[in-house]
């Protein structure tokens, strides 16, 4: 029965704790300054003592209170008490200044004594509240970089799980090695070469197909003797005996046309084989390549729509 009856006391003594341990901060503000704002200091006093005690406010909050407390105790008589609630509020903010439309002239006298009264003490609560926003700001932009260092590497796994590697085989065939212009070059993706080789081909080849125009161009037809009454299906006619040649006046000109058709001629089955054994130097029947891609990721997402349930679909890549 001891026992049972010092449980029931100590539940009843712990009662007040949980209910001021539910006391909501706004809530309290709001109920404090309706106090104030209707003229009763005292239960306005009281209400903002009890509820700094037992609730956690924020700095603005707590600012807040002080205020409504001092100048409650103010208006009640309270000189001490309004005193100690300037001064809690000065040291959470120096350099606050009372509103004169909301504060008696006398009450904004006994604020400015408290201040100049503990300047010194305020000077130091001024810079501590500098040191406390400097750190405040290095924490929050160590905290905005770790953050922005998470995202990247969360978007870097989300990226190495979406992607795959992409195997490419691609097969080269050796006979393009043999054809000329630079084809085996190009096959192999040595363009600058494949170009060099294709360029130094076409003139000489070109250079070699005019100089077999021009000597052709240099050649004559002479009648040498005509036979006379030649039996043929149609008849007898007179048949011409022609002789083709290069006359004299023209062979120096024939014989630079000649020099320059057996050199690019030359040159250009030297190139071509030059190309080909180039080409067969680098081959290789078998080129494997790899990259990664990334796949696309589909989304299904449910919202609630205006009498019923919509359904979403995205696909992003």
């Amino acid at each position: 029965m001891i026992r049972l009856a010092l449980g029931i006391t100590l539940v009843l003594l712990l009662l007040p704790v949980v209910a001021h341990a539910q006391v909501v901060p706004e809530r309290e503000l709001e109920i404090a300054k309706a106090l104030f704002d209707a003229g009763n200091y005292k239960d306005a006093l009281k209400r903002a003592r009890d509820a700094m005690a037992v609730a956690n406010f924020t700095d603005e909050q707590r600012l807040e209170l002080h205020r409504i407390a001092g100048l409650s105790a103010f208006n009640g008589g309270d000189a001490e008490g309004a005193q100690q609630h300037f001064l809690q509020l000065l040291q959470l903010n120096p350099d606050f200044v009372l509103d004169p439309f909301a504060a008696p002239p006398s009450a904004i006298r006994m604020f400015e004594q408290v201040r100049k009264q503990n300047v010194d003490a305020l000077n130091l609560v001024r810079q501590q509240l500098a040191l406390r926003a400097q750190q405040e700001k290095r924490d929050a932009e160590e905290r905005e970089r770790a953050r922005i260092e998470q995202e990247a590497q969360r978007r870097k796994v989300e990226e190495l799980t979406r992607s795959t590697t992409v195997r490419v085989i691609e097969k080269r065939s050796l006979l393009m090695n043999f054809i000329p212009f630079g084809v085996g070059q190009f096959q192999q993706g040595r363009v600058e070469w494949g170009i060099t080789f294709a360029v130094l081909e076409a003139i000489t080849a070109l250079t070699n197909l005019i100089s077999y125009f021009a000597i052709e161009g240099l050649f004559v037809n002479t009648t040498v003797v005509t036979l006379h009454n030649v039996i043929t299906s149609t008849g007898a006619t007179d048949y011409p005996i022609r002789y083709r040649h290069i006359p004299p006046g023209s062979a120096a000109q024939a014989a630079v046309w000649r020099t320059l058709k057996l050199s690019t001629g030359i040159s250009f089955y030297a190139l071509w084989a030059l190309g080909i054994g180039d080409a067969l130097w680098h081959h290789r029947s078998e080129i494997v390549t790899e990259h990664q891609e990334t796949l696309p990721v589909a989304r299904l997402s449910l919202f609630p729509t205006q009498g019923g349930l919509g359904a979403g679909f995205s696909l992003s890549f």
